[in-house]
């Protein structure tokens, strides 16, 4: 009772501390628009890239990518040591503070990645950490990590995982954590209205740099012509996926402006070889080659997305390490693609249903799936097309396998950037959002993520590129480059990892 009171009174006193929207100035307040909300406020339980970023503003991790070098470089850590093969010694920063006044001691770090390995849990980032095998406090700013063999990943993974506390693990557990955010970052959760919007607060506390503007609003917009008029009537300041044919009406309006990056993430359209959906045309490979056959994704990339796409030959993003610039992707080529369809048994052509999702990361996914279907049709599929408008509904059918035969899909890769960050998750026989399952790719991503030399993780993923193209495990479409609109009232560098850190956001100098 006395820690509900005294829980419920921490919460009355932010609240005080926050005027209502209408209250706050707007030279105080940065407003960020996404079209679609999380799922949770718990970022290792979810895979959104909403859920991420948001998890930047109130939590922090061990390491971060540094967004101009993008070198890895320490944040709650202050260093980390490879004693040897299968262990790491990590210092944590000292006067760290939780938002509930708790110290971030070594105690969190262990409770944090035993809440995530717990295979009980079913947690979303289990995969990502699953070559650790315990967390060993050794001081109260010490500890090590203990894992299956040598990790490559190790510290590329520490910036993908956030820092949760140990008090609020035990004392309040995992339901409540799913919508009520204690972590040590820059910003404190005041009020979630699902599907309408967030309310942040600066943390004053913080042990870093204090973010520039104290009010941070996340605004929920779904429509894309809505949000373009919002940021230029000055009702948002940053929004993300503007559709190229956009551009232009944003630059020239005097009010915002663009701005672009190549990000860590490759867009597909995943078909399901692994028959998680049921029986599907797409388990006979020749029916997936006809499909990469058929789309001129060459074409798309210059005409529709006006040469915002990086082509890949597989999910490899060209970012990533262990990307292989000497595989060339599928070209269009028709008359292979019907005549594979025809030795599939199917010279007649073939249905097949094609669950699209909203335009939450891809600008112009509308654009490019009218395109892509069109091809396809030319080639002899039939192509069924259903739209989920919400994307938290797709991604909850794909990972509880009824996404169907062929949905739209793209991933990022969580600040990792290395080739397992997507083929472990994507690829990978049995995990949660791969409709693909072959034992010798599977070999293949144990191999890369079980050798600290570089040069021989390199020729595994090079061999798992050239399997996963011979194989045409999914249709191959691009790598992705954002495109954000910009309010002129503020100073904002696009980010390569898709990870909007609106604490770095500042005012446009006069």
């Amino acid at each position: 009772m006395r820690r509900a009171l005294a829980l419920a009174t921490g919460l009355l006193v932010i609240l005080a501390l926050v005027p209502p929207a209408g209250a706050q100035t707007r030279e105080e307040t940065l407003i960020y628009s996404l079209q679609s909300d999380v799922d949770n406020w718990d970022p290792p339980n979810s895979v959104l890239r909403e859920a991420i970023i948001l998890g930047y503003h109130v939590y922090d991790h061990l390491a971060v990518r540094d967004v101009k070098t993008r070198r890895v470089v320490p944040h709650l850590a202050t260093s980390w040591t490879n004693i040897d093969d299968t262990t790491w010694e990590v210092k944590l920063r000292q006067g760290v503070k939780f938002h509930d006044g708790t110290p971030f001691t070594s105690r969190d770090v262990k409770a944090t990645f035993d809440r995530v390995l717990d295979p009980t849990k079913k947690m979303t980032a289990r995969g990502n950490h699953a070559k650790i095998k315990g967390v060993d406090i050794i001081d109260d700013h010490t500890v090590r990590f203990r894992t299956d063999g040598p990790y490559p990943l190790f510290v590329e993974r520490l910036t993908a995982q956030v820092m949760q506390s140990d008090k609020v693990i035990r004392e309040k557990g995992h339901e409540w954590m799913q919508e009520n955010p204690i972590g040590t970052g820059p910003y404190k959760l005041v009020r979630w209205n699902r599907k309408q919007e967030h309310q942040l607060v600066r943390n004053d506390d913080y042990w870093g740099p204090k973010p520039a503007f104290k009010y941070l609003r996340i605004r929920i917009i779904p429509e894309k012509a809505t949000e373009i008029a919002e940021l230029l009537s000055g009702g948002v300041d940053i929004i993300k996926a503007v559709p190229p044919d956009q551009m232009d009406v944003i630059n020239k309006s005097g009010q915002a402006h663009t701005g672009t990056s190549p990000i860590l993430r490759t867009a597909m359209l995943q078909l399901d070889q692994a028959a998680r959906s049921g029986p599907n045309p797409f388990t006979d490979r020749r029916v997936r080659q006809a499909a990469n056959l058929a789309v001129d994704n060459d074409a798309i990339i210059k005409f529709v997305l006006n040469g915002l796409g990086d082509r890949v030959a597989t999910g490899v993003n060209p970012m990533a390490f262990g990307w292989d610039p000497g595989l060339k992707p599928y070209k269009q080529d028709l008359a292979q693609a019907k005549k594979l369809l025809a030795e599939a048994g199917h010279p007649n052509g073939v249905d097949v249903l094609f669950n699209e999702g909203p335009p939450v990361v891809e600008p112009a996914i509308q654009q490019t799936n009218d395109a892509i279907v069109a091809d396809m049709t030319k080639a002899g599929f039939r192509v069924k097309r259903n739209y989920i408008g919400d994307n938290t509904v797709l991604v909850a059918k794909i990972k509880d396998g009824k996404a169907g035969s062929m949905f739209n899909w793209s991933w990022g890769y969580y600040s990792v950037f290395d080739a397992d960050a997507i083929l472990f998750d994507v690829f990978k026989c049995g995990e949660n959002y791969s409709y693909y399952c072959n034992p010798a790719l599977d070999d293949l991503i144990i191999q890369g993520r079980s050798t600290l030399d570089q040069k021989k993780r390199a020729e595994v993923y090079v061999k798992a590129q050239k399997l996963l193209f011979d194989d045409a495990a999914y249709l191959y479409k691009w790598g992705l480059r954002g495109v954000w609109g910009i309010s002129n009232r503020i100073e904002y560098q696009a980010p390569a990892d898709e990870v909007d850190r609106m604490f770095l956001v500042t005012p446009k100098k006069k």
